[in-house]
């Protein structure tokens, strides 16, 4: 296959993992907004862009394993991961602290299909985080973060190395899954909602988009680590 074509393809799937990120931290924004709005739709267009997130995932996931499988990649797993994660920080910080990404987040909520839900999916839902880095809440949202990214980077990390046991390292990718919906579900998800009738919600989505920027750095890290421990 000609090498422009896959140094095109191999670009989309970076800016969609991002484009991922990026929806993940903007599902909390949006949830964040129900009692401003006075109507839980706005929680059906939360969920609904967490999902397109998963999707986004999910494209990548096979897109970077045909890549794989195929032995045509230019620049190589490890660095596909790098540049998304690294590319995915400075967006997320963006995101965070400036308010001309709200213009550009409702044009890609309505870009997925988010006016579905009548009105509550053609507002903007961006408000500006401030960030706590020490908060019980924040540090369980770092673990499931770390989780539910290592779920997708691990398997192809470690298949790099160890190609005899990539249907074994899939599983473990299903296994680190499951471990983030059991904290998400029993305590970070649990503690919002608390919030959330109590009227304290931004303060309580501070803290878990601060956790995801938090792991955002350590999987930039961690994927830069193994990318030279493996020369390269």
């Amino acid at each position: 296959m000609d090498s422009y074509l896959v140094s095109v393809f191999e670009f989309v799937v970076i800016v969609t993992l991002v484009g991922a990120q990026v929806f993940d931290v903007y599902a909390v924004m949006v949830r964040a907004k129900v009692n401003v709005d006075g109507t839980t739709q706005v929680l059906a267009v939360a969920n609904w862009i967490q999902y397109l997130a998963r999707i986004m995932n999910m494209v990548s996931v096979f897109s970077i394993s045909l890549l794989l499988e195929s032995k045509i990649s230019t620049i190589g797993v490890p660095a596909m991961f790098g540049y998304s994660m690294c590319l995915g920080l400075v967006m997320i910080g963006l995101v965070c602290k400036f308010s001309f990404a709200s213009p550009i987040l409702r044009v890609l909520q309505c870009v997925g299909f988010t006016p579905v839900f009548g009105e509550p999916g053609k507002k903007a839902y961006w408000w500006h985080v401030k960030f706590d880095f020490f908060s019980r809440l924040t540090w369980f949202s770092v673990l499931v973060s770390l989780f539910i990214n290592l779920a997708i980077i691990m398997p192809f990390m470690l298949s790099v190395r160890y190609p005899e046991v990539r249907m074994t390292l899939a599983y473990t990718g299903q296994l680190l899954n499951f471990c983030a919906s059991i904290i998400m579900f029993t305590y970070v998800d649990r503690v919002f909602f608390k919030a959330l009738d109590a009227g304290n919600e931004f303060a309580c989505a501070n803290k878990i988009i601060t956790g995801k920027l938090v792991a955002q750095s350590i999987l930039v890290l961690g994927v830069f680590c193994f990318y030279f421990a493996i020369g390269g």
